[in-house]
């Protein structure tokens, strides 16, 4: 009977040795998996912070341009409409200054 506790404890004593490994081998893969889990979320923010400027220096790309393109057109409507207003007041200059001069005199 005494070998038969003696070889109970042994076996005991192996499974709670077994159990232990199982257990270390199981908290090294947690760590594993955490550490990749951050690898993983890193190269994650990593490429979407990458995506995220090239789409706003696209989009600044595309506003200058359009800025450009509108200030541009802006500056040929203004200029013809000064070269309009050049062109009335030679047209009209000699009689608005009359009709101004006859205005204060009277």
């Amino acid at each position: 009977m005494n070998q038969d506790i003696n070889s109970i404890i042994y076996r005991l004593a192996e499974i709670d040795s077994a159990s232990a490994k199982i257990m270390q081998k199981a908290q090294k893969e947690k760590s594993h998996y955490a550490e990749y889990i951050h690898y993983q979320k890193q190269r994650f923010d990593k490429t979407l912070q990458e995506k995220i400027d090239k789409e706003i220096e696209a989009f600044q790309t595309f506003m200058n341009a359009q800025n450009e393109k509108e200030t541009a057109q802006y500056k040929i409507d203004c200029d013809k409409d000064i070269t309009n207003l050049e062109q009335l007041f030679k047209e009209n200059g000699n009689q608005w200054a009359d009709e101004v001069f006859n205005n204060i005199i009277k």
